[in-house]
């Protein structure tokens, strides 16, 4: 247990450790969120790029499960962000009930909550993405031809791949694959350099309202350093 306390129970005694440790719970989730948005970054500027034909997935297949690393991973962070905001505020909020029309109603600052609002905006199209792949299971495509791309990917993956695509041209598996990482690429780029930007923003926010929280409980606690005495004259 953190702190050496033997148990949360006995941490939730002292109102300065326990708001610490709940805010410092959160942020560590947010934190290790955000770092998680390098794997994103690793696999879509792979080095060395896999041999596709011994790999355990295909071209298409890779782009894939990047896409669904990122979209995942990337938006999830504003939801992180709402739930550090609900503990710097004390808001209590159950974490499925922890959303920017309920962190209003806690009385938590337009400051914050419109700043939560542009994170939402900026993430334009990748939210609505992520909500319809992940519980309608609709996909993205990668390239003007698809459908030909994720059938040669397959065949390529399995043994070889010859023929043309539907506008004639031969299969160019290197080619296909570049479009479709490309634009992953630039997606990621774009969002990423936001949310640094935002994030900054929001904890320059949230510090002197934690301070202000924090420091009168400290101050009270029992491991507030007792005044100096002096000497009498």
């Amino acid at each position: 247990m953190a702190y050496h306390f033997d148990s949360y129970e006995a941490l939730a005694q002292h109102p300065d450790c326990k708001y610490a440790y709940d805010v410092h719970g959160e942020i560590s989730n947010l934190t290790r969120r955000v770092e998680s948005l390098n794997l994103v970054g690793d696999m879509l500027w792979p080095v060395p790029l896999p041999d596709f034909t011994t790999f355990p997935m295909s071209r298409y297949e890779w782009l894939t499960v990047s896409a669904d690393v990122f979209l995942m991973r990337f938006i999830s962070v504003v939801d992180c962000a709402m739930l550090v905001i609900n503990e710097v505020f004390e808001c209590k909020l159950d974490a499925s009930k922890c959303s920017i029309g309920n962190l209003r109603k806690s009385e938590v600052p337009n400051s914050v909550t419109d700043l939560l609002g542009a994170m939402m905006v900026a993430q334009g199209s990748l939210r609505p993405e992520r909500n319809r792949r992940f519980h309608h299971g609709a996909e993205r495509g990668f390239t003007q031809d698809d459908m030909i791309f994720r059938t040669a990917a397959l065949m390529e993956h399995r043994g070889g791949v010859a023929g043309t695509d539907s506008f004639g041209r031969p299969l160019n598996m290197e080619r296909s694959f570049r479009e479709g990482l490309v634009e992953l690429q630039k997606e990621f780029n774009a969002a990423s350099r936001k949310l640094v930007r935002q994030l900054n923003n929001l904890y320059d926010l949230l510090e002197p309202e934690f301070e202000r929280r924090f420091a009168p409980r400290f101050k009270a606690g029992p491991f507030a350093r007792s005044p100096e005495v002096t000497a009498s004259e």
